[in-house]
């Protein structure tokens, strides 16, 4: 996004002075107010972020002129767009001009604030769709999301074979019938050992690892897309289901981390290098400028994509990326998360939002338990919101299941599920382990998220796959168990 003035301080706290249509001033406390500012512009269209007080709506007007005072407070209530909530998306725009955005916040009575503006210019051209994207006609849709990590060598197994990802596609229940498991599958990493020197890179911010740049984002699809490995593994293990059962309902989704394109070469050493990454057409990208980061990110989100033309995958298809920091951090307050400087979320996750629904992708996030972000995450152009609920793990009560369910109910997010191999027979205290996981199925459901939002599933590194091959009993029950839950999950219907 270009933007003659990129508005980020007009979301702080602004006097505001009314024209209230000839009312006095006693009310001039409850007059209506408000703030705006930029969070994507493409070559066809502007999204806005919007807060306000003492207001019902807003007269927006949407000019093409460089003069913010080419219009007054009083035109603009009387010729502009009404518009309501706290995102506003204005379409329709020429490519590479310059706007200006005009607007007033207004109350029941007739009342309206003072003018606020905002100047931007779009872009040259907007992302270009595959015939398979453009088909789908718009965001896929998918119940049961399994997280598959893969790509760093520390990891045992380290590869995800066709074998290894065949329990994950079908279960076979108690009576010998076979059903289809996870209709989606997260491929998701966050650091691995480099091929190119042997040296440990991170993919998200926090790991105190030297951050990833071209070379080692590179490194991430060609493990996903190796041969016999990844996605072209699971292609084959959905096809040889496929010959048993029959088709599948749809096509198995699948959904692709996307690096964070972390700003200092040594995260924390804000000293340290922000020239890292590499080149793109041409120029070195400075990742302490927000379009390179997000230059970077659309280079990532356009090579795996290309990866899925080419293979013409005939059993499972591209849904979207994943956001994988577990916090989003808009601003240095201290209620929006930890180190907004390291992070600067908000230069980067609208805009490729955008990005990914101009292609009928989808943007997926899952904030560990009220991570910064997880009550704003519609404001963030994110499709899918899964909420960690930690209790798993959660030996002093500190994430209590009824504050979790009513935390996600408030906000519209789905859940994520959690287990490791700490809930197998042997493992100390795996009946407790085993308790709480069960506690998230009969929470699910009688708090009414079953059936009502997706559901994601972090198994660790194989705790899914050791569970299913385990030939303890109580390990088998709670297999079966589980799997019916997903495979009656009745968002499938």
């Amino acid at each position: 996004m270009t933007t003659t003035r990129f508005i980020t301080m007009l979301l702080c706290c602004v006097s505001f002075i009314c024209c209230s249509n000839g009312k006095s001033g006693e009310d001039e406390g409850l007059q209506p107010a408000m703030s705006m500012k930029i969070l994507t512009s493409s070559a066809s269209s502007v999204t806005l972020r919007v807060e306000s007080v003492n207001a019902s709506h807003y007269r927006i007007l949407c000019a093409a002129t460089n003069d913010e005072s080419s219009r007054t407070a009083r035109q603009v209530f009387d010729e502009g767009k009404t518009y309501t909530g706290n995102r506003i998306v204005i379409d329709g725009l020429s490519k590479l001009t310059t706007y200006t955005v005009f607007a007033v916040a207004c109350n029941d009575k007739g009342d309206f604030g003072t003018l606020q503006s905002v100047k931007f210019t779009t872009e040259a051209t907007d992302p270009t769709m595959y015939a398979w994207e453009q088909s789908r006609g718009g965001i896929l849709s998918f119940s049961d999301l399994v997280l598959c990590y893969g790509g760093s060598s520390h990891r045992t197994p380290y590869r995800w074979d066709k074998q290894r990802f065949a329990p994950f596609v079908t279960y076979t229940d108690k009576q010998g019938k076979e059903h289809w498991l996870f209709d989606s599958f997260l491929a998701i990493e966050f650091q691995v050992t480099s091929s190119i020197d042997s040296k440990p890179y991170s993919y998200t911010v926090g790991l105190k690892l030297t951050s990833a740049a071209k070379p080692q984002w590179q490194e991430l699809i060609d493990y996903w897309f190796d041969k016999d490995n990844g996605i072209n593994a699971l292609e084959e293990a959905v096809k040889e289901a496929a010959q048993r059962m029959g088709t599948p309902p749809s096509k198995r989704k699948v959904v692709m981390i996307m690096p964070d394109p972390i700003i200092y070469r040594e995260y924390a050493d804000e000293s340290a290098s922000t020239v890292y990454w590499g080149e793109l057409n041409g120029r070195e990208l400075d990742f302490s400028v927000g379009k390179d980061r997000v230059d970077a990110c659309k280079w990532f989100i356009d090579q795996v994509r290309r990866k899925f033309d080419e293979a013409n995958y005939q059993y499972v298809e591209l849904a979207g990326f994943y956001i994988i920091s577990e916090e989003i951090v808009v601003s240095p307050a201290v209620e929006d998360g930890w180190n907004h400087e390291l992070k600067r979320s908000e230069e980067v996750v609208p805009p490729v939002a955008e990005y990914l629904h101009a292609l009928n992708e989808c943007l997926c996030w899952i904030p560990y338990n009220r991570a910064s972000g997880y009550n704003k995450w519609t404001d963030f152009g994110i499709n899918y919101a899964y909420m960690q609920p930690n209790h798993f793990w959660d030996d002093k009560n500190e994430h209590p299941l009824p504050r979790f369910f009513s935390d996600i109910k408030a906000n519209n997010l789905a859940m994520e599920f959690e287990f490791d191999e700490a809930l197998l027979e042997g493992k100390p205290n795996c009946d407790v382990y085993k308790k709480r996981f069960r506690e998230y199925m009969s929470n699910a459901k009688s708090e009414g998220i079953y059936g009502k939002q997706p559901l994601s599933y972090y198994h660790g590194t194989n705790g899914f796959y050791d569970l299913w091959a385990s030939p303890a009993e109580k390990d088998k029950e709670l297999y079966h168990e589980f799997c019916q839950f997903v495979t009656g999950n009745p968002l499938r219907k």
